[in-house]
């Protein structure tokens, strides 16, 4: 009996796949909330619905929202990335520090291109609770929050990689929730700004896995069990209870269905986050930094 061998795809070849899949879902899942939240009536409407319940609890949490916000600025990009150099050069991984700053810059200024000159938010009779926050799609808060985590996660050794994901996923979902209570963002705008972050994270691994000499992981890595976890959970209670304010109510007032509503919004940028960390995770495994 003969054995016909297969051709056998490179390691690197694979890892260079999976990183241009990952790339073009976050992409495709931008694409999706844009088109979702932004260009049709009713994802419109249950956004604003979300943002309404957040207004209407604006003063019991204000001081720790703007606790949170006003951390996040210029002078805590500059923290992070001053941080992404000096992990970088004790472990003296110089490629890796410069593809993570690369990677910093590159996630904000595409946020603010995107916001200010790209995705179009268009006037579609509606009367929204905040008007102001028409053109907020993705959210510069959030953007700069994920960011600096995701840079932290392509330069931390990978003892500590898991923990810097879920410490980075949740101080990402925490400030974009912060921005919802502020009524700066809706739920989509955070979920826009995890794909810029997620997309950017993808590029810099493959600069990273093309430029140096590292192993890819293949197919050895297996994503944190708690992470998947919580990005299930969030993701699915957030979209049950969205699209269930989507059959049960257009634009209502209620404050029992708005606050329904903000918790929707808020389980799907937790699960959000966490479901684009697993991703950068997967980036950062395949381009073989932090061994």
């Amino acid at each position: 009996m003969t054995t016909q061998l297969l051709p056998t795809v490179p390691v690197r070849t694979r890892a260079h796949l999976v990183l241009g899949g990952l790339g073009a879902a976050y992409l495709v899942v931008l694409t999706a909330v844009y088109v979702l939240t932004v260009r049709t009536v009713p994802g419109r409407r249950v956004s604003d619905a979300s943002l309404r319940g957040a207004l209407s609890t604006q003063s019991t949490f204000s001081d720790s929202v703007h606790a949170v916000l006003d951390v996040v600025s210029v002078g805590s990009l500059a923290v992070a990335t001053a941080a992404v150099v000096v992990i970088a050069m004790l472990r003296l991984a110089g490629k890796a520090a410069v593809v993570a700053i690369g990677l910093l810059a590159a996630a904000n200024a595409s946020t603010w291109l995107l916001k200010n000159y790209v995705f179009q938010r268009p006037d579609l009779g509606l009367h929204e609770a905040a008007p102001a926050t028409l053109n907020s799609l993705p959210s510069g808060h959030a953007t700069a929050a994920f960011s600096a985590a995701a840079a932290l996660v392509l330069v931390v050794p990978v003892a500590l990689r898991a923990v810097a994901a879920v410490v980075g996923a949740s101080v990402g979902a925490l400030v974009s929730v912060a921005t919802m209570s502020a009524g700066w963002h809706r739920a989509g705008d955070a979920l826009a700004a995890f794909c810029v972050v997620g997309f950017w994270s993808v590029v810099a691994a493959a600069v990273v896995l093309v430029r140096g000499d590292h192993t890819p992981a293949g197919d050895r890595w297996r994503p944190p069990a708690h992470t998947v976890r919580v990005a299930l959970a969030g993701l699915g209670a957030g979209t049950a209870i969205t699209v269930l304010l989507a059959l049960v109510t257009h634009d209502s007032t209620d404050l029992p269905l708005t606050v329904l509503a903000l918790l929707g919004g808020v389980l799907l940028v937790v699960g959000g986050a966490f479901a684009a960390m697993l991703g950068v995770l997967r980036a950062v495994d395949l381009a073989g930094t932090g061994r």
